[in-house]
């Protein structure tokens, strides 16, 4: 598998929000398993978990949105360096407000969820019906560090509105008529989204 170590690196020193390794690994795999050749990326932070995806699948591009104007362009000069700009569409907007119009592709394999946690169930209303029938929605960071199984413990006041919603959007998907959700202890926790 194909890293890019120094991105890697460099992120998780600044506190920027990268994809671990083995999450990534489940990701590429599951997007294969699953044949997809398109993926919408809600939340591109520096361009690192849309650059693994690209390198390490055949015939596969994403779009991908980011609202922070600095991770945008420092995720512009990333897929430059690369030479990626043909697999990579990446828009500076918010996932939330951008029209649906504005996007190069109308129709994706896959949906892949990596952003404003407290926003998750929004960014799945809104871009899910994009997704092909048979296509797949991939949801990162469920478990919130662990937090989501003892809020109660939870001292910061906003850390625990978070991850209530986090719960929220767990508990709402998980009971929803017309997707079959897979939970994986991968990661930060990541589950499998697909229509029944």
């Amino acid at each position: 598998m194909k890293y890019f170590d120094e991105i890697e690196k460099s992120a998780r020193e600044r506190n920027i929000p990268v994809m671990e390794k083995e999450g990534l690994e489940f990701l590429i795999q599951t997007f294969e398993e699953y044949q997809c050749h398109r993926c919408l990326e809600i939340g591109s932070a520096i361009g690192y978990s849309a650059m693994m995806m690209v390198s390490n699948i055949n015939d596969f591009v994403v779009e991908t949105i980011e609202l922070d104007e600095n991770r945008y362009q420092e995720a512009l000069k990333n897929i430059h360096e690369q030479q990626l700009e043909n697999q990579i569409e990446i828009h500076h907007e918010d996932a939330l407000t951008i029209p649906l119009d504005d996007l190069k592709y109308q129709e994706f394999d896959c949906l892949f969820i990596d952003a404003a946690k407290a926003q998750y169930q929004k960014f799945f209303e809104k871009y899910m019906p994009l997704v092909k029938e048979k296509g797949i929605c991939i949801v990162d960071n469920l478990d919130f560090h662990g937090m989501i199984f003892d809020i109660d413990h939870i001292k910061n006041r906003n850390t625990k509105q978070l991850v209530k919603k986090i719960k929220r959007f767990k508990d709402w998907i998980f009971n929803h008529d017309e997707y079959q959700v897979t939970y994986y202890g991968v990661g930060d926790g990541i589950c499998v989204i697909k229509r029944k």
